[in-house]
């Protein structure tokens, strides 16, 4: 149900498949017991081989890194556990709970995020890197990925209520190998396949490493083919040695405000809003289809809370597994701002949108839209569109 606790909007869902959980009291600005505010956590998928990108976010005395052994002793930066400012986790296969896709946490995760908050001088932030496996078989140019699974540590840091209380998901941040991905376009080889176009398709910064080394031609047949794969975040040109920081961080793009991407001009990154997308290819492609799409919803005027919280029953319970990210700026209140909705698989979190003054034209405009972005594996577009019309509109 669309509620309000302590000033802030809150859903909780009658399935039980998803929470919208409440605002702790440690979080920043609620209650007198407040003591520790929540520390970001960026969330690195770093191409194989290559550190730079991870050596950067290090150099950063602020912040603490969560990796395995080996990702931190191939970068060389095994050292920074004596001091500290590394904490070791452990293979992504052997440190999940079990149960369904969608249900499944890397229990390592919410330890090494647990003692590197609870310590007598937190960081500033954390970055959480998944490690990959290097690439085997006869084919070394498709990718391996069996330890790519960004999702499953996306679904950790937003349902463990212990995480909640100490940090939240700032921002995920993808790197890609821009001769091995041009390669494969003039070979015909599937792009990426799996958890890794998974990743790709839900990241909020993507990283082309080595795109100085292409020709125009082969670098911009590169980005557009991650821009028709992902189409929320923003892909960055260049060195991962050369890329700002700053342009990777502080992004609030799972907490906070709604994201530029929920608003109604969708621009050039998302296309017609109200359209799935998908990656289209020539019937003599040897390319696999994508089978990640992307799907953007709006609709004006009030929506019913109780209508409105049924229908996201309904779209969670019905393919959790599925859900890879669930973004949506929902307008169920004439006085109040949007409810922003935020989550994957079967978790979700809710805020009220920030921004905009308070009883200005473009506020009381941009309340009245309501926008929702799902992005997934086989959603039904029809459905969702179908249904998502069929919410009440408020008396």
């Amino acid at each position: 149900m669309l509620e309000s606790y302590n000033g802030v909007r809150t859903i909780t869902t009658r399935v039980g498949l998803v929470e919208f959980l409440k605002p702790s009291p440690y979080e920043p600005g609620v209650g007198p017991q407040n003591t520790r505010p929540q520390v970001p956590i960026t969330l690195l998928a770093p191409e194989h081989q290559s550190v730079e990108l991870l050596r950067s976010f290090a150099a950063d005395c602020d912040t603490v890194l969560i990796a395995t052994d080996e990702t931190l002793a191939f970068a060389g930066l095994l050292g920074l556990v004596r001091v500290g400012r590394a904490l070791l986790t452990a293979a992504d296969v052997t440190s999940r709970t079990p149960g369904c896709e969608c249900c499944q946490i890397r229990v390592d995760l919410i330890d090494a995020v647990r003692h590197a908050v609870l310590r007598r001088s937190p960081p500033r932030r954390l970055v959480v890197v998944v490690d990959r496996k290097p690439p085997t078989g006869r084919n070394s140019l498709v990718d391996d990925d069996s330890a790519i699974d960004v999702v499953t540590v996306i679904h950790t840091l937003q349902a463990d209520s212990e995480i909640e209380r100490l940090a939240y998901l700032d921002g995920l941040v993808v790197e890609v190998d821009a001769c091995a991905a041009s390669t494969r376009l003039a070979c015909g080889l599937d792009l990426w396949t799996g958890p890794r176009e998974a990743a790709i398709a839900v990241a909020d910064r993507i990283v082309v490493n080595g795109s100085e080394l292409l020709t125009t031609a082969a670098s911009a047949q590169v980005s557009s083919a991650l821009q028709i794969i992902n189409r929320i975040g923003k892909v960055v040109c260049g060195q991962s040695a050369a890329a700002h920081i700053e342009d990777l961080v502080d992004l609030d793009a799972w907490n906070g405000h709604s994201p530029a991407c929920l608003e109604r001009t969708a621009g050039p990154g998302l296309g017609p809003v109200g359209m799935v997308v998908q990656v289209t290819h020539a019937p003599n492609c040897r390319h696999h289809a994508a089978t990640v799409g992307t799907i953007v919803l709006t609709r004006r005027g009030v929506l019913d809370p109780d209508a409105t919280d049924a229908w996201l029953d309904r779209v969670v319970a019905e393919s959790p597994s599925r859900l890879l990210r669930f973004q949506a700026a929902l307008c169920v209140s004439t006085c109040e701002p949007r409810v922003c909705v935020r989550g994957s698989r079967s978790a979700m979190r809710s805020q009220p949108e920030g921004g905009g003054a308070e009883g200005t034209v473009e506020a009381d405009q941009s309340r009245q839209e309501s926008v929702v972005i799902l992005v997934g594996r086989a959603l039904d577009h029809q459905s969702l569109a179908e249904s998502f019309e069929t919410i009440e509109l408020a008396q």
